[in-house]
């Protein structure tokens, strides 16, 4: 059995520019290839990454490394098995602003 302590996740959290459309594209590449790479989007820009050892999230944070963009900073985190487990999640309720149209009452 591989232990839940030694087993590793990768989280990645970044922030790229994207003002104009070439940054955009960069930036979209970016986490394409993160995806690709077999990273899980959490959100728009976190990431994660199961890995089997700290062995493998040195060989993968030294491949994304050198993919950075220019003016790109690229945070990385790294948790065990066991520890990203008790990672918990919460959401609020979805509140939707929904107007009656001017012709609603006309209708009826």
């Amino acid at each position: 059995m591989i232990s839940p302590y030694k087993t590793m996740w990768i989280l990645i959290a970044f922030d790229l520019p994207v003002k104009t459309k070439t940054q955009m594209r960069i930036a979209n590449k970016f986490r394409q290839t993160l995806k690709n790479s077999g990273f899980i989007m959490l959100q728009k820009s976190i990431y994660s990454y199961y890995a089997f050892s700290k062995e493998r999230c040195d060989i993968i944070e030294k491949q994304i490394k050198q993919i950075v963009p220019d003016n790109g900073h690229i945070c990385f985190l790294f948790f065990t098995d066991r520890m990203f487990k008790m990672t918990k999640h919460f959401y609020g309720r979805l509140k939707v602003q929904a107007e009656r149209p001017d012709f609603f009452d006309t209708l009826l």
